[in-house]
């Protein structure tokens, strides 16, 4: 079994001041952009709950963003763009409408078993990214490089490994058994995945803009990426990337 491409379906269209028909689940896939899309859905749509921000105080946490923006000061997610898995689940999802979660699958099925919750119809949402700009952005969070200089396989791919950042646990295929699962496309999530869920979430009356992002990695410089250069390592890589992530 294989997700499906998110497309437009009307029937699942909303845009009103009223809950969707379906409960919607994004799980977040580190280093895909999530926190900016966490942060910024719930500063722009109503009944947002998510590790990297809700949307019932979205506002004051973005105005506060700014004014360190302002002093010149390093912005990453704390406070109120940090809501820990624990007091998510004390909350609960009752009020929710979209739910951004980074934690390991599992939370999926254990919270929401059957696909759905109080009855209601559940859509897991996936980013989907080039799997091998995916890696070498994790290379960079982590501060690792890739071994393309290895005399073996098996010390190239322990290079690869070292570069994931929770790769193998946030995703699994036997989440299709539960849940209607639909791949976005990571480059496009913050306009055409934003305007597709624009006709389903309902807009806050009130947004603090423009959102202020927070900064999760360091910037990453390709030129000093190897495996660009050397086809026969980007090739293996690739191949065993297939053929180990879900």
């Amino acid at each position: 079994m294989r997700m499906k491409k998110l497309t437009r379906e009307p029937s699942k269209t909303n845009k009103a001041d009223s809950h969707p028909p379906i409960l919607y689940g994004h799980v977040h896939m580190a280093k895909t952009g999530g926190t900016s899309l966490n942060g910024i859905f719930a500063n722009t749509f109503e009944r947002v709950c998510g590790h990297k921000g809700y949307s019932y105080d979205a506002f004051q946490d973005n105005e506060q963003a700014k004014r360190k923006e302002k002093e010149g000061k390093e912005i990453h997610p704390e406070g109120r763009s940090r809501v820990f898995l624990p007091t998510m689940k004390k909350i609960g999802f009752e009020e929710c409408d979209y739910i951004s979660v980074e934690t390991n699958w599992s939370f999926w099925t254990n919270t929401f078993g059957d696909g759905t919750f109080h009855g209601l119809k559940m859509e897991l949402h996936v980013p989907c990214r080039n799997r091998l700009d995916h890696l070498m952005s994790q290379c960079n969070m982590k501060r690792k490089n890739i071994a393309c200089d290895a005399k073996t396989d098996e010390e190239l791919f322990k290079s690869v490994k070292e570069c994931f950042v929770f790769l193998l646990d946030r995703y699994d295929h036997a989440l299709l058994k539960h849940f209607d699962v639909r791949c976005f496309d990571f480059k496009k999530q913050f306009n055409d995945y934003t305007s597709y869920m624009s006709d389903i979430l309902q807009t806050r009356r009130f947004q603090s803009t423009p959102y202020v992002k927070r900064d999760t990695n360091r910037p990453r410089n390709k030129a000093n990426e190897c495996i660009w250069e050397n086809r026969a390592v980007l090739e293996k890589i690739d191949k065993y990337l297939l053929e180990t992530v879900p």
